[in-house]
């Protein structure tokens, strides 16, 4: 009996492993957009984004503000400004104690990116370093693309945005930054971050081939696993949406093995909280939880969830 039980057990620990293990240990970089053939080069007739002034602007707003800070974090930030590169994408990685992040022309150049969507990319990149729980593969220095879209929000965006209003804000963006915060920065920097995402939003639609997303219909999906993967277009927007309507302190780190530094419900908050559409929290049982904190999808977890199911059924069985 006692080595059937070991026997047991040491399955459900290999299956862990198997979920846990393999992408944590071998990622070497995570982008914003998935994989994708687009490029706009320099010059080209769908070059109607930002122009590199903007551009480096960007760039320099986000070392004076986070070189510091990663060095805090024992890291040297590296920023890549790749603007002649037509690549429509951004990328971070870390090498030694370089903390890096790509950010390409191509990107900059889309027509459906303003420069404050810009920005929104580029804290996106240093959410993969800096934006905590969830981890890829629940290990590892990346944090997910869920966990890099909240942070952007969340933190990022409030530190690098200008303290002005913004021009054109969506008017359920105006009602619901106004619903959380006082006059002043920090309505100006939630509507602001709303917007941002609202710009980069259109882009990824475009490239995923679904409709374009809006502020009024969220995802209504729930996951039953935390997806690592890129989310959806609107569900993404939906996240950034609700990282600019948490209140919590900006200053406050986010954990790299809990919710904490964010908005949750069972701290109370009704809104800001990281969407169901990409982030599932954890579940009551030990083995369950770590079958969460695996952050596997699709078909990948449904496999694992029925061979645990049927391993604690063995344990629990009257034969051993």
């Amino acid at each position: 009996m006692k080595k059937t039980l070991k026997s047991a057990a040491f399955a459900v620990s290999a299956l862990l492993a198997l979920c846990i293990a393999p992408r944590a240990q071998d990622l070497k970089y995570s982008s914003f957009l998935p994989a994708n053939n687009m490029r706009i080069p320099v010059g080209d007739v769908r070059a109607k984004g930002i122009d590199q002034a903007g551009f480096n602007t960007v760039m320099d707003k986000i070392e004076s503000v986070y070189g510091p800070i990663i060095a805090a974090h024992g890291g040297h930030l590296v920023v890549n400004r790749l603007w002649d590169d037509a690549t429509v994408n951004a990328s971070a990685e870390q090498q030694g104690g370089d903390w890096i992040i790509n950010m390409y022309g191509g990107l900059a150049r889309h027509p459906a990116v303003t420069q404050d969507g810009m920005m929104l990319v580029a804290c996106h990149e240093l959410g993969h370093h800096l934006g905590g729980f969830p981890l890829i593969g629940g290990a590892g220095w990346a944090s997910n693309e869920g966990a890099a879209d909240y942070f952007a929000g969340l933190k990022c965006l409030r530190l690098t945005l200008g303290d002005s209003a913004a021009s054109n804000v969506d008017p359920t963006a105006k009602s619901s930054c106004a619903a959380v915060y006082p006059e002043g920065a920090a309505r100006n920097h939630c509507e602001a971050s709303v917007m941002a995402g609202v710009s980069v939003s259109t882009l990824l639609a475009e490239l995923g081939g679904s409709p374009t997303p809006t502020l009024t219909t969220p995802d209504t999906s729930t996951v039953d696993q935390t997806n690592d993967e890129h989310p959806a277009a609107q569900c993404r927007l939906d996240t950034y949406y609700q990282a600019a309507l948490c209140g919590k302190p900006v200053n406050e780190d986010v954990s790299r093995s809990d919710p904490f530094g964010g908005c949750t419900q069972k701290d109370g908050f009704k809104v800001g909280a990281r969407p169901r559409c990409w982030y599932a929290p954890a579940a009551g049982s030990e083995l369950e939880s770590e079958v969460a904190k695996a952050h596997v999808s699709g078909s990948d977890a449904k496999t694992v969830q029925t061979q645990i199911e049927a391993l604690r059924a063995a344990l629990s069985s009257n034969d051993l």
